[in-house]
C-alpha cells in the first residue's frame, strides 16, 4: 500500500481522517504511538466530535491472574441483560489462559477462546489413567505418582503426525501435577477436573459479552470495553518476534501496528495492564513517565 502511488502514477489519495469508533483519549495516545513508525502513511487522525471515554493505566505488579481479576472487577459483570461487550486482548494466545481461568473461577460467561484449554484435552484422561494403572506406585503420594508419569512422558519423542499447535504430552502432565496440589486422592482430582469441564461447557457461549483474543485476531472488530494485558518489556513488543526477525526495525514497527490495533478496538474505555517495574516501550512512547507512575527511562533518547 505504501508503494501503491509509485506503481500507479496519477493515483488520487483520499484520507479518511475521522475515527468514529474510539474515544478521543484513545485516539490521541494511539496516534502518538504509531507516529514512531517510519513506514506509514502520514495523515491526520481525529476522533468524532463528543467522543468521551477513559484510558485506565492499570499499573499492577501482582501475578497475571490477580491483575486480570481486578480488570473484571472494574467492569460491570456481564449478564444476559447487559449488551455492552468486553474484550481482554494479549499479544499471544498463551497469555490469555490466566484470564480464561479467572473467568471460569468467577463464573463469567465468555466466547469460545482461540486456544485449546489444557483441561479439555484427552491427554489429561490418558495421564490420569496411567497414574491409576501404575500399581507399583500405589503406595506413593498422589503428587509423586503424577511426577513419575510426567518424567516418563517428558522422555517421549514428539509424534511427527501430531498437530504442531496441540499441547505436548509433557505439557499436559506438568499441568496436571500443578492442578493436583490441593488434592490427596486421584478420585478427588478427577472430580475437580470434571467440574472444570462442566463449567467450560456452561460458560463458554457464542452469545457471551466477554471475548478473549489476540491483537492479530481483532483487526476489524470492536468492543465497548477493552483491556490489553501484558503491556510489558519482552511481551509487547514480543522479544521473540524481534529476535527472530531478519529486519528487527521493521518487526518493531509491525509490533507497534499490532498495539495500535489492540488499543483502537475500544468504543467506550481502554485499560492497559502492565507491571510498573517493566513497562513496555510502547507505553513510554504514548505516555509520560508521570502518567505511568514510573521513573524516567535513563536510556530514552
Amino acid at each position: 500500500m505504501l508503494a501503491l502511488a509509485e506503481a500507479l502514477p496519477g493515483l488520487r489519495r483520499v484520507d479518511l481522517e475521522v475515527n468514529y469508533r474510539c474515544p478521543a483519549t484513545v485516539i490521541g495516545r494511539a496516534v502518538r504511538l504509531i507516529e514512531h513508525n517510519e513506514e506509514r502513511f502520514a495523515k491526520t487522525i481525529r476522533s468524532r466530535p463528543d467522543a468521551p471515554g477513559p484510558i485506565v493505566l492499570a499499573a499492577d505488579a501482582a501475578d497475571e491472574p490477580v491483575r486480570i481479576g481486578r480488570v473484571l472487577d472494574r467492569w460491570t459483570a456481564p449478564t444476559d441483560e447487559d449488551t455492552q461487550t468486553r474484550a481482554i486482548l494479549a499479544r499471544t494466545n498463551r497469555e490469555l489462559l490466566p484470564g480464561i481461568a479467572i473467568a471460569l473461577d468467577r463464573r463469567v460467561p465468555f466466547r469460545p477462546p482461540p486456544i485449546e484449554l489444557l483441561v479439555a484435552s484427552q491427554l489429561v484422561d490418558a495421564c490420569l489413567d496411567e497414574v491409576a494403572g501404575a500399581t507399583a506406585m500405589a503406595g506413593l503420594p498422589l503428587l509423586a505418582r503424577i511426577e513419575a508419569v510426567r518424567a516418563a512422558w517428558a522422555e517421549r519423542p514428539d509424534d511427527p503426525d501430531e498437530d504442531p499447535d496441540a499441547p505436548r504430552p509433557a505439557t499436559i502432565a506438568a499441568a496436571l501435577l500443578a492442578w493436583a496440589v490441593p488434592y490427596s486422592t486421584l478420585d478427588a482430582l478427577r472430580e475437580a477436573i470434571a467440574a472444570r469441564r462442566a463449567a467450560i461447557a456452561e460458560l463458554c457461549r457464542d452469545d457471551a459479552a466477554l471475548t478473549f483474543a489476540t491483537a492479530h485476531a481483532t483487526k476489524g472488530l470492536e468492543f465497548d470495553h477493552v483491556a490489553v494485558i501484558g503491556m510489558e518489556r519482552g511481551r509487547f513488543p514480543s522479544a521473540r518476534s524481534l529476535a527472530d526477525a531478519v529486519e528487527p526495525r521493521r518487526a518493531l514497527e509491525e509490533e507497534r501496528r499490532l498495539a495500535y490495533v489492540a488499543w483502537t478496538r475500544a468504543r467506550r474505555s481502554l485499560t492497559l495492564v502492565y507491571d510498573p517495574a517493566t513497562p513496555s516501550a510502547f507505553l513510554r512512547e504514548a505516555f509520560s513517565s508521570e502518567e505511568l507512575g514510573i521513573e524516567d527511562d535513563p536510556d530514552a533518547g
